[in-house]
C-alpha cells in the first residue's frame, strides 16, 4: 500500500514538473523563436540576422515577426541587404505537438532590399545569393557556426503550405548612375517541404530566401543592362551628331518622324 502511494506521489510529481516545463515553454515561445531565427539565419546567409520581436499565439496559431533584418556581406556600406517590417504567419495548432510543424501561410508584405554595386560585376545581393546557394554562412561571416545540437531549433521540422512575397522593392545604389528604386514582382510558392519529413529551419530559410534574392538579382541586372545600353546609345548618337552636318541632322530628324521615332 505504501509502495502504491509512493509511486502515485512520484507520478504526480512528474506530471507537475512536465506541466511547469510546458507552461514555461509556452510563456517563452516568442523568445525561443527569436533565438532560433537569429541562430539558424546566419548559417544560410553568411551574415548577421536580427529579429526585433516575435508575437506568436499558439492557441490561435497566428504569429508575427517584427523588424527582421539581414545584414550585408563584408565589403558593403549600405545599412542592410534585406529588411522586413512585419511578417505574418498562420500555423496549424495541432501540428505543434507532431513531428512536423505545418505553417499554413507566410506573408511578407512591403519588404525592402538594398542592392549595392561593388564593381561592374558584383552586388551585395549576388554575394548573399551565393552564400544561400552554398550554405556557406559561417565561413563568409567569419563567425563560428553554432553546432546543430546546441541550437534551440535543432530538432524542429517545418513545412509551409503557402508563401507570398508582395509589394516589395529594391533600392539600387551605383557609383555611375546614383540611386534608383525598382519594384519587384510578387512571388507565390506552395508546398515547401512536406508533412511527413519537413525541412530543418536552415533548409526552410534557404528555400524562402533563394527565390527572393534571385528575383531581386534579376531585376537589378536587367536595370543595369538597360542603363548601360542607354549610355552606349547616347555615346553613339553623340559620335554620329559630330560627323553630320546641320542639313543631314535635319534630314535625319524628318526621317525619324516618318517612322514615329
Amino acid at each position: 500500500m505504501k509502495l502504491g502511494k509512493i509511486l502515485l506521489g512520484v507520478f504526480v510529481a512528474i506530471i507537475a514538473v512536465v506541466a511547469v516545463v510546458v507552461f514555461l515553454g509556452l510563456q517563452n515561445i516568442n523568445q525561443i523563436v527569436k533565438i532560433a531565427v537569429e541562430t539558424e539565419g546566419p548559417k544560410v546567409t553568411g551574415t548577421a540576422v536580427q529579429l526585433e520581436r516575435v508575437d506568436l499565439s499558439l492557441m490561435e496559431g497566428r504569429g508575427e515577426l517584427h523588424g527582421l533584418q539581414i545584414d550585408n556581406p563584408k565589403g558593403y556600406q549600405s545599412d542592410y541587404a534585406f529588411s522586413m517590417g512585419q511578417v505574418a504567419l498562420q500555423v496549424e495548432p495541432k501540428s505543434l505537438t507532431g513531428k512536423v510543424i505545418v505553417i499554413n501561410e507566410i506573408l511578407i508584405d512591403g519588404a525592402k532590399l538594398i542592392a549595392e554595386q561593388k564593381d561592374l560585376t558584383r552586388t551585395n545581393l549576388q554575394d548573399l545569393l551565393d552564400n544561400v546557394k552554398g550554405q556557406g554562412g559561417s565561413k563568409a561571416s567569419g563567425q563560428e557556426a553554432t553546432p546543430a545540437s546546441d541550437s534551440p531549433a535543432a530538432d524542429v521540422r517545418l513545412m509551409v503550405e503557402k508563401f507570398s512575397f508582395v509589394n516589395s522593392g529594391v533600392r539600387l545604389i551605383t557609383t555611375e548612375w546614383g540611386e534608383r528604386t525598382l519594384k519587384l514582382p510578387s512571388i507565390n510558392i506552395t508546398d515547401i517541404g512536406d508533412r511527413e519529413v519537413g525541412l530543418t529551419p536552415e533548409q526552410l530559410t534557404q528555400a524562402l530566401l533563394d527565390p527572393i534574392l534571385a528575383q531581386a538579382k534579376a531585376a537589378v541586372a536587367n536595370n543595369l543592362e538597360d542603363l548601360a545600353k542607354e549610355k552606349a546609345q547616347k555615346k553613339l548618337q553623340e559620335k554620329i551628331d559630330e560627323k553630320l552636318s546641320d542639313e543631314q541632322k535635319g534630314q535625319l530628324k524628318q526621317l525619324k518622324g516618318l517612322f514615329g521615332k
